[in-house]
């Protein structure tokens, strides 16, 4: 059994808490059957989406990225093709990728995250063409850090319903690194209408909500409340899990030396209208959000917060 961080709460992996990730390989022949254990679970895993020489060429033309915007963010030597992190590298030494940019249009990641293989893929999930957003988000992740508990729909609802995000990890990343977090039936148990009616509709640009747009860093505060049960796993060079626009998902602390670097990508049928914000060569957004939004809002006066959205949807605050 290894004891691991999860959010703010540090965990014993496997348990009741925290189960491991079944995959579903085993329907990639049963459109239908996939399409219902995608509704079911709230999420699909699968093994082996990408190439997964592809996804390590990707990886490493991030860290020479990465490596080739100056010192003191990847260790010298060999260990930066490792993606070890200098000492000095903490929040705001790694740089921010997401969008669209030199790195995320890169041939080689490109490759990966916008390769046959997922259009293939997502083709057959919605029995038409698929389109995915032009924005990506690229991700390092930095030691301690990690991502709390939260659902996409609160950053992109304003296009179709049928929209879905694919996390990728670029390289092999296990636990300790910061692997995806999924809380199974979250996106439609009975138990979180209320959640899904307030949080869930929240679009929080809109709002004018300064910050991580997270729930909560906590998972118990989501299970023990909601419901449904926390799953992750080690993750391999390949992999990939997909997931609803209603899904609660967190991320494990990244408690190594280096450095997670994943991206998040969006799918839709190609019929159906796409959130204008994510599409085209220029992005127009209010703020930053999720990691990129941590220190939003905190010297800011008259701005909404999420605790104070809890309290006037009827949250507490706190779980013991």
């Amino acid at each position: 059994m290894r004891r691991i961080k999860l959010g703010t709460r540090i965990v014993d992996y496997p348990s009741d808490d925290l189960k491991q990730l079944e995959d579903s390989n085993h329907l990639l022949d049963n459109v239908e059957a996939l399409k219902a254990e995608l509704q079911s679970k709230g999420y699909i895993y699968i093994k082996g989406l990408h190439d997964r020489q592809e996804v390590l060429d990707a990886r490493l033309a991030v860290l020479d990225y990465i490596r080739n915007l100056g010192e003191g963010k990847l260790k010298e030597g060999t260990a930066w093709e490792q993606g070890v992190l200098d000492e000095r590298c903490g929040f705001g030494c790694v740089p921010y990728m997401e969008g669209r940019n030199d790195v995320t249009h890169s041939e080689a990641v490109s490759k990966v995250i916008e390769g046959h293989r997922p259009f293939e893929f997502f083709k057959k999930l919605f029995g038409e063409d698929a389109k995915t957003f032009d924005f990506k988000w690229l991700r390092g992740i930095h030691r301690e850090a990690f991502s709390g508990a939260h659902v996409d729909n609160v950053y992109m609802s304003r296009g179709t319903d049928q929209l879905y995000t694919m996390w990728t990890p670029l390289g092999d990343v296990d636990i300790e690194m910061g692997t995806l977090a999924m809380c199974e039936g979250s996106n439609h148990l009975p138990g979180y209408s209320h959640f899904q009616d307030t949080y869930g509709n929240c679009d929080i640009e809109n709002i004018g909500l300064e910050g991580t747009g997270w729930f909560t860093t906590d998972p118990f505060e989501i299970s023990k409340q909601f419901g449904g049960q926390w799953k992750t796993t080690d993750f391999k060079a390949g992999d990939a899990i997909i997931f609803t626009m209603r899904t609660v998902h967190m991320s494990s602390v990244n408690s190594t030396e280096k450095l997670r670097i994943s991206c998040d990508t969006r799918w839709q049928p190609a019929s159906q209208s796409a959130d204008p914000r994510y599409v085209g060569n220029e992005f127009h957004l209010k703020g930053a959000f999720g990691l990129a939004g941590i220190d939003e809002g905190r010297n800011k006066k008259n701005v909404p917060t999420i605790d104070i959205l809890k309290k006037q949807w009827g949250f507490p605050l706190a779980m013991a």
